[in-house]
């Protein structure tokens, strides 16, 4: 697929691996879009892109809320007039717990973000894809604990990632040959992504303090996003970033 002069959003783009992407992708000559419920990070993500001569926009977005989704695809649509590249990168971890002993809370915060909001960007973005007229392109971001990769301690949090690889492997048979579909599947990256509990919305129980507040050991994010941007290039479908997914 060719990126430059394209327009790309990429949710969870405040911080970790999408803000990489972001930074990669205007690299790559695309107007980008920093979605992120936290708007105040993903607004100094979007104004250190422009300030580099980009085309960078911010939008506050729960990707939780399918009305939260569809505003910032009609907002999308209505400033940019399409959307060529979606990166559904947004997502959470539950504090670790015993599966039995998950509070219905974590559980449904997980669930909630990392499968309904992916279908949430699927569905809305999807539809103005198949609109439009060109190739376009949805990454999905799972993990390697899609391919079998159990994580003790993070029940749901595995579960949510190996129903983002069904998802995405379905939704590839179902869209129009020009619409490209790919599910990466990184492992370990070093990332404030298990910090997220500070963002957990008032539904789910609110913020919390995390219990550290980065992932020490790892790839870079800067690296796993070169690494997906070239699988979204080449067309793939599974994009490993880590040799253990590769294998």
């Amino acid at each position: 697929m060719e990126l430059d002069g394209g327009v790309a959003v990429v949710t969870g783009g405040a911080r970790g691996i999408g803000a990489s992407l972001a930074r990669g992708l205007v690299d790559a000559g695309m107007a980008v879009v920093v979605a992120d419920i936290d708007s105040g990070t993903a607004e100094e993500t979007a104004s250190s892109l422009r300030n580099g001569g980009a085309r960078a926009r911010a939008i506050s977005c729960d990707v939780g809320l399918l009305e939260s989704v569809e505003s910032l695809a009609k907002t999308v649509w209505d400033e940019f007039g399409r959307v060529d590249l979606l990166v559904n990168n947004a997502g959470v971890s539950h504090p670790p717990a015993p599966a039995i002993d998950l509070t219905p809370s974590d559980a449904r915060w997980v669930l909630e973000t990392n499968v309904m909001g992916v279908w949430h960007g699927c569905s809305s973005f999807g539809r103005l894809m198949v609109e439009q007229s060109g190739e376009a392109h949805i990454v999905n971001v799972a993990s390697e604990h899609s391919l079998g990769v159990p994580l003790p301690g993070q029940a749901m949090y595995t579960a949510s990632k190996h129903a983002i690889l069904g998802l995405s492997d379905v939704l590839r048979r179902e869209l129009p040959d020009r619409i490209g579909v790919s599910v990466a599947v990184p492992g370990s990256v070093q990332t404030e992504f298990i910090a997220a509990v500070r963002n957990r919305p008032e539904r789910f129980g609110g913020a919390a303090t995390p219990m550290r507040d980065r992932i020490p050991v790892g790839m870079t994010a800067d690296e796993v996003a070169v690494r997906i941007i070239s699988g979204v290039r080449a067309g793939d479908f599974y994009i490993a970033t880590h040799p253990p997914a590769v294998e």
